[in-house]
């Protein structure tokens, strides 16, 4: 049994490889310790996922989501208009939009759910965060809007983005591997992932001025202070 689960739900049509740098890291610093499903284009892998996660007590969600539910895997295609037969058949159409929502996020009673996803700190009365508390996840641990695609309109480039996605996947995967090894509880792993950012701000913050620096700065500023935690924040990792 693995210290640590992750889920990645694989997206081809908004690309989310960057996080796979999460799972190399993990996998050679903590070998056993770290299992990663990464869930191709089926709804049986979806299924799948979710049952082989019960065994561990601590389980990372990386992937794409929002306040009431996080997204499944995603083909190249997927979000084109598309009958969800076809879908089904051909993988590069196939959506899994909802994967984990108020319907499922009690099957993982008594487990720690760290989701590293956009807007799953919220905190509503249809939010999951709640829900998942409310349904006996014991701990949830969720993050504030983490641009990660760029967004035409939006004053954040993709030089930025590349720039704000390498930092912020330095500091999850030291962070989860740390908390691992001492195992420490939920709350000092954010208070972890809040130093770590700390220190890259610091460490920025320090470096010649370049276009687009303070817009970086101010990401990585809103990154740390919007992870909020739901339910028994003193729990240990395992």
């Amino acid at each position: 049994m693995s210290k640590v689960f992750a889920i990645y739900p694989l997206d081809k049509s908004s690309s989310n490889s960057f996080l796979n740098r999460i799972h190399t890291f993990e996998t050679k610093m903590l070998r056993d310790d770290w299992h990663c499903f990464k869930i191709h284009f089926s709804d049986e892998e979806h299924e799948k996922s979710i049952k082989s996660a019960n065994e561990s007590h601590f389980v990372l969600f990386m992937g794409h989501g929002g306040d009431t539910q996080l997204h499944g895997a995603c083909g190249k295609y997927g979000e084109l208009t598309c009958d969800a037969i076809a879908g089904n058949e051909n993988p590069q159409f196939y959506d899994k939009e909802v994967f984990i929502d108020t319907s499922n996020i009690g099957r993982f009673h008594n487990q720690i759910f760290f989701c590293f996803s956009c807007n799953s700190n919220k905190s509503s009365t249809k939010s999951l965060s709640r829900l998942a508390i409310a349904n006996g996840v014991q701990t949830f641990v969720g993050f504030g809007n983490i641009p990660t695609d760029y967004v035409e309109g939006v004053k954040f480039s993709k030089r930025c983005i590349a720039f704000y996605k390498g930092i912020i996947v330095k500091i999850i995967k030291y962070s989860i591997f740390y908390a691992v090894e001492n195992n420490e509880t939920v709350d000092n792993l954010v208070q972890i992932i809040k130093l770590l950012t700390t220190k890259e701000i610091q460490s920025l913050e320090m470096q010649r001025p370049f276009h687009d620096k303070d817009a970086i700065l101010n990401q990585l500023y809103k990154f740390k202070n919007d992870i909020r935690i739901y339910g028994d924040r003193y729990a240990k990792i395992y």
